[in-house]
């Protein structure tokens, strides 16, 4: 392999790029013809995965492939006069972290194995000197050595960042396209820092990511699973600390913190949501910067090509931070705090103190009402296995609502907003609305959206066992043209707008606001 890399010349990073785009491909190819189990494939919830078909979720192994590529070919171009850091700890932990994932999108491992798992994958790498045990001052003039504390801060790194690839994987090509960019920035840091090895593994990586993008664009022929996610993670955790000069690397974790700027921002976000809220921190949802951006009526595509943008502009900065030895980093963090900033606003999050106070005053006021909800939902996501027929589920499912003060929208006289009740208009998916008559909140809260959310995983369970359809009588418009639910729903959004001008006619003080879905 050392031979043939050197023979290459100039074109060996173009070489390697290619070779791992074929196999990728084939190796999918290959895979999509071949598979024929029911494990494997990912079936729509109707809530986050919106696929009418089931889906194959084992891409990784084509980027496990592709890996095994690249690891031949890292330490074959690596110089001869040097030992060659990407020996076998690194592909066996690698290897580790994939079948961890494969075997959960098989089987479904518990969240407690595959911690345990990654946190001893952490350590082996600690003890194989993927490590931080010195943090260099950014601009230079010594460090701060981590001693024992450097495996608690490795152990961190390495759990970290596989799950932060596998968290944002929730549309078409997101997960695919930070690892791209994340990729192509290591393996530009390698170029100029003279890593070979570092140059070569990434380079490969980026066609096997290539490959598999072609497939994984929206709409998504096949998924890179867990498997897919962990394997990249550890590969981007590893490899950024694989560096002969152990002063660089905290150059190089601080262009990975940065390009990952985003998934972090929005795993935080997402975290603090739901712990406010009462529900549990890794319970899944919708409301994801992704799914709001879909609520803004941007097509996946156009939110795809916008969140690369971001993800490139942030791989840049972080580039920048390293080549300027960290004078840059006082500019990038303007220019990330600008932006983060803007981005809460354009997406409808509060981005301002009086926003953030009244946001947090809403959300502790519904918290007691969502904690409710969540367990009632709990309760009738196991009644789908047990109740006899559709009419019992639904009619429980009436009696909950009305624990809740919530009444469903019929379209009956009698159902417009009042000064003691307001409608709110949910959007379930792209050909469903759920309408409800609830409890007045004080001001705009958003308390009664918060709460009908909890249900969306038990309507859908409802559906996917009986049948598409949803029943009228609990408040569900369902059409088969998304212009036409658009028209529908904003037909039924001014209808509180309108009762607005009355009640305020009336003298009285309350403002009525539609909801946002």
């Amino acid at each position: 392999m050392t031979s043939v890399l050197q023979s290459l010349g100039y074109l060996r990073e173009a070489a390697v790029f290619f070779a791992a785009l074929v196999i990728g491909l084939a190796t999918i190819a290959l895979l999509r013809r071949l598979w024929v189990w029911d494990r494997g494939r990912d079936v729509g919830d109707g809530v986050r995965k919106l696929q009418t078909e089931p889906i194959l979720r084992v891409g990784g192994i084509a980027l496990f492939v592709v890996f095994l590529f690249a690891c031949l070919v890292a330490t074959g171009g690596a110089h001869p006069d040097k030992v060659s850091l990407l020996g076998w700890p690194f592909f066996l932990l690698g290897t580790t972290m994939f079948l961890l994932g494969f075997l959960d999108d098989l089987f479904g491992l518990p969240a407690l194995v595959r911690l345990f798992v990654q946190i001893a994958v952490g350590v082996a790498a600690y003890l194989c000197e993927m490590r931080i045990d010195l943090i260099s001052h950014p601009l230079g003039g010594g460090g701060i050595e981590t001693g024992g504390f450097g495996l608690v801060l490795t152990v961190i790194w390495f759990v970290a960042i596989p799950n932060l690839i596998n968290l944002v994987d929730g549309m078409d090509g997101l997960a695919g396209g930070i690892a791209l960019f994340l990729s192509l920035t290591l393996a530009t840091l390698g170029a100029f820092s003279g890593h070979t090895e570092l140059l070569l593994l990434h380079v490969t990586l980026v066609g096997g990511i290539v490959a598999f993008l072609v497939f994984n664009l929206p709409p998504a022929k096949i998924y890179m699973g867990d498997g897919g996610a962990y394997l990249l993670g550890f590969v981007i955790a590893g490899s950024s600390l694989l560096t002969s000069n152990k002063g660089s690397i905290f150059g190089a974790l601080l262009v990975v913190v940065i390009a990952l700027g985003f998934p972090i921002l929005d795993t935080a976000l997402a975290m603090l949501r739901r712990g406010l809220t009462g529900l549990p921190v890794m319970r899944p949802d919708a409301l994801h910067l992704h799914h709001r951006l879909l609520t803004l009526g941007f097509s996946k595509r156009n939110i795809l090509f916008i969140l690369y943008g971001v993800f490139a502009g942030l791989s840049l900065l972080g580039l920048s931070v390293f080549l300027s030895a960290g004078y840059t980093l006082p500019i990038v963090g303007m220019v990330a705090t600008i932006a983060v900033i803007q981005t809460m606003r354009f997406v409808g999050l509060p981005h301002n103190l009086s926003e953030m106070k009244r946001v947090l005053r809403d959300i502790v006021t519904a918290r007691t009402d969502v904690r409710y909800a969540y367990a009632m939902s709990l309760v009738l996501e196991h009644d789908l296995e047990r109740v006899a027929s559709a009419d019992v589920f639904w009619e429980n499912f009436r009696i909950f609502l009305g624990r809740l003060g919530i009444t469903p929208r019929t379209g009956d006289p009698g159902e417009t907003t009042t000064a003691e009740r307001k409608v709110v208009i949910l959007r379930i998916d792209d050909r469903t609305l759920w309408g409800l008559v609830c409890p007045r909140p004080e001001g705009s809260s958003r308390r009664w959206e918060r709460v009908a959310r909890c249900f969306l995983s038990a309507i859908m369970g409802a559906r996917a066992r009986w049948g598409r359809t949803l029943p009228a009588s609990l408040g569900f418009i369902e059409v088969s043209d998304e212009a036409e639910l658009s028209a529908i729903e904003a037909s039924l959004r001014a209808e509180p707008a309108l009762m607005a001008i009355q009640v305020a006619a009336t003298g009285l003080s309350e403002r009525v606001l539609p909801s946002e879905s």
